[in-house]
């Protein structure tokens, strides 16, 4: 073979190995763990949980959106049950209150939602006190249902829910089924306030109705108004959330766990809760993050321990469940469950921080926006596509976590007792599993999430109440068109296998 040949053959092959290499190098760095450098468990662990249960968790509070609202009925005859003095001082009450803040208040006539313009209690009195202003029999009180639903704030809604649609009475439809059902759905309620009156020889009732947008709190309109309205009226919850919980805790930093109280003051934390323990019932989120400093094989050995001196069998107490209001349900069954949420969460934690690190965008030479080649942030190189998208792989898609058996169990005999005793202060305690064994958390070192289920309710049918929800017309035709879509309501967001608290802990922090 010629020399030119044979050199040309290694310069050749001395190329493709190059090349090769070149290849597998770059092939290496593509694979490249963007998030080599990152802690999902670091100090911010505490607030990457507290975002991850908000993303996940259909029972925390929703950010209040836009001002408070008053819908008010002007259909003929409603007039009259505004000049009856007990419905006119409720409804002066209710002006002075919302009005204090920041307010829209919209009229319900002619068929149609029109805003008013008042700027103070005076003019709405007036406005409402013209009997001028009740023209017609036709309010839209489903379409004011439909608006206030789409929104996302308090409202009030004085009416007497007679709907007219095609120049006929609704008597029979639950015309509200859907708008009530998708506004609890949401995690809300909706709080009637009814007060009978006659028109004419027809016996009716008005209804003080506050729809209120998450869990209540102080600033809440039905935490403002129900002192006003609850004195000369029949009250009614709609809610699949009625239940309270609150925790009663030594201290602030303490939690629900256990505590040596036996012990000396620096040895009474005997599984080393760390400082940036969270508990996010005091911002109205049902759940709390315990960092323990012990791993399971020593809060194992713990147990087994203090279990002999007839300690130590509750691994949460002193969280407490009011279950007196029966308005909507009557509340059954209660569970735990145990699940392994770490691949979940660190999914979530990694989709949350490349969000963080968006790469710089550039033009290129044919006009095309483009990532910087010069682009020195390993998640923004690894977690973006060349046109600056976000990764499939690294948009967050919620998984459910996988189960764990035979770890903890509801302290069934606690809750039985003291439900019995005192239903505003039922105790819901988390105990050991008989069947505990270490050999039940495969992962030692993984994100555990304890979760409180209510796994029954029945819709109460047999409330009392619900008589205020139907009325005899005119015509002597039953009108039942509200009670049925309060009871369809029911039915429909019944909360079954309801996860409503949770406990997150992550061991060895």
């Amino acid at each position: 073979m010629e020399k030119g040949i044979v050199s040309g053959l290694i310069r050749n092959a001395g190329i493709f190995g190059l090349l090769l290499f070149v290849l597998a190098d770059s092939s290496c760095k593509q694979s490249t763990d963007p998030f080599a450098n990152f802690n999902v468990y670091d100090e911010g662990l505490g607030k990457r949980i507290e975002t991850y249960h908000h993303t996940i968790s259909s029972n925390t509070n929703a950010l209040k959106t836009g001002n408070p609202a008053i819908y008010i009925d002007f259909s003929s005859g409603i007039n009259k049950a505004f000049a009856d003095p007990v419905i006119k001082g409720m409804m002066t009450d209710c002006f002075n209150t919302v009005l204090a803040d920041k307010f829209d208040v919209y009229k319900l006539g002619l068929g149609k939602i029109t805003a008013l313009n008042v700027a103070n209690t005076t003019e709405l009195g007036q406005q409402v006190s013209d009997a001028t202003q009740y023209s017609d029999i036709y309010a839209p009180i489903q379409s004011a249902v439909e608006k206030i639903v789409e929104g996302n704030h308090d409202a009030l809604l004085i009416t007497d829910f007679e709907e007219w649609q095609k120049n006929s009475e609704v008597t029979n439809t639950a015309f509200l089924k859907i708008p009530f059902s998708k506004w609890l759905g949401k995690g809300n309620s909706i709080h009637f306030f009814i007060v009978d009156y006659k028109e004419g020889k027809v016996d009716k009732h008005l209804y003080f109705t506050v729809f209120n947008s998450g869990r209540p709190t102080p600033s809440s309109m039905i935490s403002k108004l129900e002192s006003k309205l609850a004195p000369l009226s029949t009250r009614f919850d709609l809610s699949n959330v009625a239940y309270q919980l609150q925790t009663k805790y030594s201290g602030a930093q303490s939690g629900g766990i256990f505590y040596d109280e036996q012990g000396k003051s620096d040895q009474k934390n005997v599984l080393d809760l760390k400082a940036h323990y969270i508990n996010g019932l005091k911002k109205g989120d049902s759940f709390e993050f315990y960092p323990l400093g012990l791993d399971w094989k020593n809060i194992d050995k713990l147990h087994t321990a203090y279990t002999a001196q007839g300690q130590f069998n509750d691994f949460f107490r002193k969280l407490f469940i009011d279950l007196s209001n029966n308005d909507s349900y009557t509340f059954g069954e209660f569970d735990v469950r145990v699940l392994d949420v770490t691949s979940d969460f660190e999914s979530f934690s990694k989709s949350e921080e490349a969000v963080k690190h968006k790469p710089k965008l550039v033009t290129g030479s044919n006009g095309e926006t483009k990532v910087d080649d010069h682009q020195n942030d390993v998640i923004a190189s690894g977690c973006y596509t060349n046109d600056g998208k976000l990764k499939e792989e690294w948009l967050y898609k919620s998984s459910a976590g996988s189960l764990l058996n035979d770890i903890f169990i509801l302290n069934k005999a606690l809750f039985t007792n003291t439900k019995n005793s005192d239903q505003k202060n039922t105790e819901i305690a988390v105990s050991f599993d008989p069947k505990f064994n270490l050999k039940n958390i495969q992962n030692p070192d993984a994100l555990i999430k304890v979760d409180i289920l209510l796994v029954d309710a029945k819709p109460n049918l047999q409330n009392s109440k619900l008589s205020k929800f139907q009325w005899m017309n005119a015509n002597q035709v039953p009108n039942v068109a509200l009670y049925e879509s309060i009871r369809n309501t029911l039915e429909e967001v019944k909360p079954v296998n309801k996860n409503i608290y949770s406990y997150y802990i992550k061991t060895k922090q």
